[in-house]
C-alpha cells in the first residue's frame, strides 16, 4: 500500500507540474497574442500616419501647381485685357464712326 501511495503522490506531483506548465504556456500564448495585436496596431497607426503625410504632401503640391496655373491664367487674361484696351484706344474713333454710319445709314 505504501508503494501505491508513493506512486499516487508521484502521479499527482507530475499532474501538478504539468498544470503549472500548461498555465505558464497559456499565459505566454496570451501575452504573445497581446504583443502581436499591439504591434499590429502600432504598424497600422504608422502606416496611416505615413499615408496622411503623403496625402498632405500631394495636396500641397497640387495646391501649388493650381496656384501657379491660376497665376499664369490671370497673367494671360491681363495681357488680353491690355491688348483690348490698346485696340480700343487705337480704333475707338473708327469704330464709333462705323457704328454711327451703320445705324444712321441703315435708318434712311
Amino acid at each position: 500500500m505504501n508503494g501505491t501511495n508513493e506512486l499516487l503522490r508521484a502521479i499527482l506531483k507530475i499532474d501538478e507540474e504539468e498544470r503549472v506548465r500548461t498555465q505558464a504556456t497559456e499565459e505566454y500564448r496570451q501575452k504573445a497574442q497581446a504583443d502581436k495585436a499591439a504591434k499590429e496596431k502600432q504598424l497600422e497607426e504608422q502606416a496611416m500616419e505615413d499615408m496622411r503625410r503623403d496625402v498632405d504632401a500631394f495636396a500641397q503640391a497640387e495646391k501649388e501647381r493650381a496656384e501657379g496655373e491660376l497665376a499664369a491664367q490671370a497673367k494671360r487674361k491681363q495681357q488680353i485685357l491690355d491688348q483690348l484696351d490698346q485696340q480700343l484706344e487705337k480704333n475707338q474713333d473708327a469704330w464709333v464712326d462705323t457704328i454711327l454710319t451703320r445705324v444712321l445709314g441703315g435708318g434712311q
